[in-house]
């Protein structure tokens, strides 16, 4: 049983850790497919708060691959935490505005609408998803139907400002952008 600990203990450490090289060194060999249980996690003081605090460090520190690690095994340790629905939010940006992996993104951005429904990140998790199929992926029937599942899902909890947002980007997907008047002398 000892043995059993200490083999976890190292698998998290060597999961975990940051080795101070970047992300494009990373191979898939080195990723460990066994995500300790929470008990051990505890342990050693990895709570969802700490894991989801190390990797915001990890992105801020341009170590994508790693934060996202981090970040799955919070999601798979700690799934009903508070901190969830943020760190599934934190892999749809890091895929998003660091890697310019728009599939991953939409897809890690619906896992929040799917996974947390009800968090507070839900909706912009939902509006996100329409804003990446109009403006990255470049396809515009995508995007209007996810920016009307926003208005349907959320118009009676978002602030207006929110709703407008997303009734102009379906008027502009309808209508195309908008002519420029040049004037020339």
């Amino acid at each position: 049983m000892k043995i059993k600990r200490i083999i976890t203990i190292i698998s998290i450490f060597v999961f975990c850790s940051c080795r101070g090289e970047s992300d494009s060194s990373v191979q898939d060999s080195e990723v460990i497919g066994n995500t300790p249980d929470v008990a051990t996690l505890t342990e050693f003081d990895l709570t969802a708060k700490s894991l989801l605090s190390q990797a915001e460090q990890l992105r801020d520190n341009r170590k994508y691959l790693n934060a996202i690690k981090k970040l799955e095994v919070l999601l798979e340790s700690f799934p009903d935490s508070p901190e969830a629905p943020d760190a599934q939010v934190l892999v749809a940006q890091i895929y998003m505005g660091y890697q310019n992996d728009f599939s991953s993104a939409v897809s890690e951005f619906r896992k929040v609408v799917t996974n947390f429904p009800k968090s507070k990140q839900a909706p912009n998790a939902q509006f996100m998803v329409g804003y990446i199929y109009a403006n990255h992926l470049d396809d515009k029937d995508k995007a209007r139907v996810e920016f009307q599942r926003f208005i349907d899902l959320y118009g009676g909890e978002v602030e207006e400002y929110f709703l407008e947002s997303a009734r102009a980007e379906l008027r502009s997907l309808e209508e195309g952008p908008p002519e420029l008047n040049i004037i020339s002398e």
